[in-house]
C-alpha cells in the first residue's frame, strides 16, 4: 500500500515537473515571437497547411495521402484534439501535444524542433484564428490516477460501451467494423468519408493511446466543427 502511494505520489511530482519545464520557455505571444514562428512554419508546416493556414498546402491537393483527412485549417475550423468541450477551441499545451506528437499516418511529429521553436510555431498558427485572443480555452481537468485495469471494470467498461451505442460505429469487438462505419455514413466536417478508429489497435489512435488521452478523447470526442 504503501509502496503503491509513492509510486502515484512520483508521478503526480514528475508530471508538475514536466508541466514546469515546458512552461519554463514559453516566450510571450508577442509579434517577435509570432514572426520566429511564420520562419519556422514556412520550413515545416506551410506545404500541408498553406501560406494562410487554411489547409489548401500544395500537399493536400496532389498527395493523396493528405486528401482524406485535409490538413486542418486553423483559420475557421475546429480543432480534433482538444482537452476542452466540444466546439471550443484547444488550449495551448493542447496545440504543444499535437505538435510534439504529430497525428499518426497523417502528420510527422515535430519533437525534434526545441520546445521554445515549438512554441513560435503554436504563436504563429494561433494568429490565424481571431477567436484566440477572445476567449480563453479552460482544458478539462483529467483525474489521476485512472480507474485500475481489472476484470470488473473491464466488464463494467463493456457494459457502457453497449449501453451508449459505441458499437455502432466502432463494431462489437471494437475493431472500427460497426454499422454506421460499414455503411460509409461517417464524415467530417467538410463532408469526406471518414472510418471509425480500431480500437484493438491502439496504434490507431490518433489522440494519444494513454488512459489520460483515451480519457480525454471521450470526455471532448474529436469534433471537427467549431463555433465562431
Amino acid at each position: 500500500m504503501y509502496a503503491r502511494s509513492t509510486a502515484a505520489l512520483f508521478m503526480i511530482v514528475l508530471s508538475l515537473w514536466i508541466t514546469t519545464a515546458v512552461e519554463a520557455v514559453k516566450p510571450e505571444d508577442d509579434r517577435q515571437t509570432q514572426e520566429k514562428g511564420r520562419r519556422i512554419y514556412e520550413r515545416a508546416c506551410l506545404w500541408c497547411h498553406g501560406e494562410n493556414g487554411r489547409g489548401d498546402g500544395p500537399a493536400g491537393w496532389f498527395i493523396g495521402r493528405y486528401v482524406a483527412p485535409r490538413p486542418r485549417n486553423f483559420a475557421s475550423e475546429g480543432f480534433k484534439f482538444r482537452s476542452t468541450p466540444s466546439g471550443e477551441l484547444p488550449s495551448d499545451q493542447d496545440l504543444f501535444r499535437t505538435v510534439t506528437r504529430g497525428i499518426l499516418d497523417v502528420m510527422p511529429p515535430f519533437g525534434s524542433l526545441s520546445e521554445e521553436e515549438r512554441w513560435q510555431i503554436i504563436a504563429y498558427i494561433k494568429s490565424f484564428n481571431p477567436s484566440f485572443k477572445e476567449r480563453a480555452p479552460i482544458p478539462l481537468m483529467i483525474p489521476f490516477p485512472p480507474v485500475p485495469l481489472s476484470d470488473a471494470s473491464i466488464e463494467r467498461g463493456r457494459t457502457l460501451y453497449f449501453q451508449f451505442g459505441c458499437q455502432g460505429c466502432h463494431g462489437e469487438n471494437g475493431k472500427g467494423d460497426g454499422v454506421t462505419s460499414r455503411a460509409g455514413e461517417l464524415t467530417d466536417g467538410r463532408g469526406l468519408r471518414i472510418m471509425s478508429t480500431n480500437l484493438a489497435g491502439p496504434s490507431s489512435f490518433k489522440n494519444g493511446a494513454s488512459p489520460q488521452d483515451i480519457f480525454r478523447t471521450l470526455m471532448e470526442g474529436v469534433s471537427d466543427l467549431v463555433e465562431n
